[in-house]
């Protein structure tokens, strides 16, 4: 009998036996990207992909909210004008950094974005994997793929997986990264991505802060606090390690009223944070 996943520990959410009520919005992406226009049989679908990922996996905080089917990609402001880019350009390169079950790559496929200027990368390639189960686009799907931590200066190195990368990429996406890492692994998170952008290419992303900023829930791995930034910090970082134009701003969507709720160990209040900066 295979055993049950464990949680970061320790962990603010207890992972519940069913996700909540599907919603005909929540599959917006699915249908349009799938083509499957029965949303009951979607539902199912769905369903059954949670329940799989539960048996194997962590399931964090924005999959039991079914964050995964929601694109957080065309919610940005700078979103836009990438796009209008990266369309008129196929020489130009886009990173999902975080890209867990790949929703967004998905979205930027939809809006036209050239398959093969996209690269999809996460720490590791489960959540990835589970997302071609979900898409049904497993023997289709064409966009480059790389797994590691860009904590690790190794993972942008040369001779690295994204090695061949560095300082050619457009434009940096991470929609629901920087939060899960420590404050240490902020810093080198935002200095490889940095690295990797061309120069004049922009990151562009959103997290989870808190004003003030400071420590709350361990790491996934345990080993350290996460640390959320507020605006004002991660300005003062971002400017720090070279970044100019930078803009940061919170804001508190409904599902960050139910996370305030949630969260134990807070020590703030917890806001989305919405940031651009330019290389």
């Amino acid at each position: 009998m295979a055993s049950e996943p464990q949680q970061p520990s320790p962990y603010p959410y207890a992972t519940p036996d069913q996700p909540r009520q599907l919603t005909d919005e929540d599959l917006t992406l699915l249908s349009h990207y799938t083509g499957e226009k029965d949303l009951d049989k979607l539902r199912e679908h769905v369903l059954n992909i949670w329940k799989a990922v539960k048996a194997k996996l962590w399931v964090y905080a924005c999959i039991q909210r079914l964050m995964f089917l929601q694109p957080r990609i065309p919610t940005h402001d700078f979103y836009p004008q990438a796009l209008a880019a990266l369309k008129s350009d196929p020489d130009l390169l886009v990173l999902d950094i975080g890209c867990c079950f790949g929703q967004d790559t998905r979205q930027m496929i939809l809006d036209g974005v050239p398959t093969e200027s996209i690269t999809s990368t996460d720490i590791t390639s489960d959540y990835w994997e589970f997302g071609k189960d979900l898409f049904k686009d497993r023997d289709t799907l064409a966009v480059h793929e790389a797994f590691g931590s860009f904590t690790d200066p190794a993972f942008t190195a040369a001779g690295g997986p994204l090695g061949h990368l560095s300082g050619r990429v457009a434009f940096a996406w991470a929609g629901a990264v920087l939060h899960v890492l420590s404050e240490e692994d902020v810093r080198a998170f935002a200095k490889h991505v940095y690295k990797i952008l061309a120069s004049g290419g922009v990151w562009f992303g959103t997290c989870v802060g808190s004003e003030p900023a400071g420590e709350w829930a361990a790491t996934p791995n345990g080993d350290a606090k996460r640390y959320l930034h507020s605006p004002t910090s991660l300005k003062a970082l971002l400017q720090h390690i070279g970044f100019s134009q930078v803009d940061v701003v919170g804001s508190m969507p409904a599902e960050m009223s139910s996370m305030n709720d949630d969260m134990v160990q807070s020590g703030g209040q917890k806001t989305m944070l919405a940031y651009t900066a330019r290389k």
